[in-house]
């Protein structure tokens, strides 16, 4: 039940005047239910807590109580005190609706240059029902699996801890605990060459995306970006006034030859080399090679988004372009949203060494770092072998999850989607018919309960394929196939184009 906790502060009760002060609360607290300052269901304070907090006798505030119950604004239940009621009559919602007030925005135009380019990209809302996802977002993981009790133990202890490294502001670009878990992490299961100072720990992996385009990019620098690519990076480069480049993406990842040949080289290569978003495609070491060649020849950065590498289910994951950059030319992105819960909203850069000062201080500016308490509990985690050991659990997992999909998606849908080729990950990519319609296929999903994402919304220019993006991650079997059987029946009413 909501309760108000303090004074409601916009009653005013003014002893000089003329009007009794009952009448004066009475009018106040009536004014405020019209208008939903107080909502519905609300417990309103004591009468004898609002005559203390008023400086008024409380057979004052009981006159004005009794007269706004009888004429319907407020019940009054024994062991529950006085709410707000929670049904009024329609002409007094329409009485106290404010007069005057205007939605339309003033002629002037409200937002910058870059403010525009941000909101330009939509992407889609994502969340969970109860402790499972909605079939089949992509990027969730499976948080009925996360160790929540264990968690919770590590963050009552470091919320006790007093220490100003937990408790005060200064943290840096993250705290030493963590700068050296990390370090050690990434270094051992990625292949990462770096020193603690190199980390710049952020809120999630959009913070991160948000803070490199700001430090690297001016308005008209030039980007490549993977065709299809990742929505959030192109949201961030063009908040920043970055021009768009595309590169085509292939079985072998992003495809830059025609690209190198241009006399122009970027500002910024962004790339997803471990497992290309959207398509799951793995980079080839030629390619890495070329790309890395070419960064250090044309003086561009190259912006790693390593966001899911740990789930790999075929072979050894890959290591990093960071690992095999000698010449400082890589920005190394990871996030730890994908191997634990989204909402712990903690993601970090590698850095090249002559740029972990500029970073750290314009982390301090923008305000994205993570709460203390959080980055300690993490530390924890990761120093004690716990995040280890989930990792190597929910990889099994995932593995048995990812099968089940396409098991299901060969039985029920196969006259409609196919697989694309991937080894790993959160989510795979199922291609439909070139001249298939795979936004209409997602709108019928979407009316049997089951969420996913069009192939097609992840092109800037025309899409050379059509298909449909799947998160296996958080969903038990179970649901995948009566997920999937829906989805079958769903399209056949659609007349969805077949393969």
């Amino acid at each position: 039940m909501a309760r108000t906790t303090l004074p409601l502060g916009t009653l005013v009760i003014d002893p000089a005047s003329d009007q009794p002060l009952y009448r004066q609360l009475y009018d106040g607290l009536r004014q405020s239910i019209l208008e939903g300052r107080l909502r519905p269901g609300l417990q309103l304070p004591s009468t004898r807590h609002l005559a203390s907090e008023l400086a008024i006798a409380r057979n004052t505030v009981i006159a004005a109580y009794e007269q706004l119950t009888l004429e319907g604004y407020l019940d009054t239940t024994v062991g529950a005190g006085t709410l707000v009621a929670r049904t009024l009559p329609e002409d007094l919602l329409e009485v106290g609706r404010p007069k005057g007030r205007t939605t339309t925005p003033p002629p002037a135009k409200m937002l910058s240059k870059r403010g525009e380019a941000l909101a330009a990209v939509r992407r889609k809302v994502v969340g969970y029902q109860g402790d499972q996802a909605r079939p089949f977002q992509h990027g969730l993981a499976a948080i009925d699996e996360f160790p929540s009790l264990l968690w919770s133990r590590l963050l009552a202890r470091h919320a006790r801890d007093a220490r100003h490294a937990v408790m005060g502001y200064e943290i840096g670009a993250g705290l030493p605990a963590l700068r050296d878990a990390i370090a050690d992490y990434a270094g051992a299961a990625r292949g990462t060459i770096c020193t603690p100072d190199q980390i710049i720990v952020t809120t999630g992996a959009q913070a991160a995306l948000d803070l490199a385009a700001r430090m690297l990019l001016d308005p008209g620098d030039r980007v490549w970006h993977e065709e299809p690519g990742y929505l959030g990076a192109r949201g961030a480069f063009m908040g920043a006034g970055a021009t768009i480049e595309t590169v085509p993406v292939d079985a072998e990842g992003m495809k830059p030859d025609d690209a190198m040949a241009n006399a122009t080289p970027p500002r910024l290569i962004y790339v997803t080399p471990s497992h290309q978003f959207p398509l799951g495609s793995t980079l080839s070491l030629a390619r890495r090679l070329a790309l890395l060649d070419y960064a250090a020849r044309s003086g561009a950065f190259i912006l790693e988004d390593d966001y899911d590498a740990e789930y790999r289910f075929q072979g050894r994951p890959i290591a990093s372009m960071q690992g095999l950059d000698r010449t400082g030319s890589v920005i190394y992105m990871g996030t730890f949203a994908k191997t634990l819960f989204p909402a712990l909203r903690i993601g970090y850069l590698i850095v090249p060494p002559h740029l972990a000062d500029a970073f750290t201080a314009a982390l301090r500016n923008t305000g994205m770092a993570p709460a203390a308490v959080i980055q300690a509990a993490l530390a924890d985690f990761i120093a004690e072998g716990h995040f280890a050991a989930h990792v190597r659990r929910m990889r099994h997992l995932y593995a048995e999850r990812r099968a089940c999909l396409i098991a299901a998606l060969e039985d029920d849908l196969a006259p409609w989607l196919r697989v694309a080729p991937g080894e790993g990950g959160l989510q795979l990519a199922a291609l439909m018919h070139p001249r298939a319609d795979d936004l209409a296929a997602a709108r019928a999903a979407d009316q049997v309960d089951v969420s996913v994402t069009p192939l097609s919304n992840y092109f800037l220019g025309e899409p050379s394929c059509r298909g449909l993006h799947m998160g296996y991650a958080g969903i038990a079997p179970q649901a995948m196939q009566r997920a999937v059987k829906r989805m079958a029946k769903a399209f056949e009413a659609a007349r969805i184009t077949r393969l």
